[in-house]
């Protein structure tokens, strides 16, 4: 009987194991987190190859991957003690948008041919990935500190950010705050913004595709 049960639950310990046909373990259904043919592991991000998880991007420290993401590193050199944390597919699958947790947050996306970084936050955490109807623009909802939120808006296709009406007027505003984010449909996007506690919101309804894009520098 002893003996049974022994075989039995060595069974079910290969049952819970998946490997790849080079032999090497790979992490359980139970352990990933899905979007579409996305994954991502406490610190991996995969993409199923075969029907297999394949790890295509690893954070600093977390293993080996095809791709380590170090821009962010560069920044926050304490990101190797981050974790992925998002994943959302956008509505055409074409591409997924992932944002890590720990000292500060990263933000970027997977597609099938390559991990890009859009932007780094090191005094902030994502709060929402909120992908347009229509894929392509994508909506990084950010939390600060003193219960202060912002909005981040990107050309995910391009890898680009864009320029948003309400950010010059919360450029010298410390206590501007993103109360509400919700596409509308296709590429239009409505914003509500408080430029202070004793403010009133304000409205802003923004078609992104014909917003200008902004050059490359630190995030806020």
């Amino acid at each position: 009987m002893l003996g049974a049960l022994a075989v039995a639950g060595l069974a079910a310990c290969h049952e819970s194991e998946d490997r790849s046909p080079a032999g090497e373990v790979l992490p359980t259904k139970q352990e990933l987190k899905w979007a579409g043919e996305y994954a991502m592991g406490t610190g991996t991000l995969y993409r199923r190859r075969g029907g297999v998880p394949e790890a295509v991007a690893v954070l600093p420290g977390a293993g080996v991957g095809a791709d380590t993401i170090n821009e962010c590193a560069v920044h926050a050199p304490e990101l190797g003690e981050a974790r992925f944390r998002l994943l959302r597919l956008a509505p055409d699958s074409v591409l997924a948008a992932w944002a890590t947790t720990g000292p500060g947050t990263c933000v970027g996306t997977l597609s099938e041919q390559d991990v890009r970084v859009l932007g780094y936050w090191p005094a902030a955490a994502t709060d929402s990935l909120l992908w347009a109807p229509a894929g392509s623009y994508l909506a990084v909802w950010l939390d600060h500190h003193g219960q202060r939120s912002s909005l981040g808006v990107y050309d995910a296709v391009r890898g680009v950010r864009l320029a948003m009406p309400w950010e010059a007027e919360c450029e010298y505003v410390g206590d501007c705050d993103v109360e509400q984010v919700e596409w509308l449909g296709g590429s239009l996007l409505n914003v509500q913004i408080r430029l202070g506690p004793a403010e009133r919101s304000v409205p802003f309804e923004v078609n992104v595709e014909a917003a200008a894009t902004l050059g490359a520098e630190e995030e806020y």
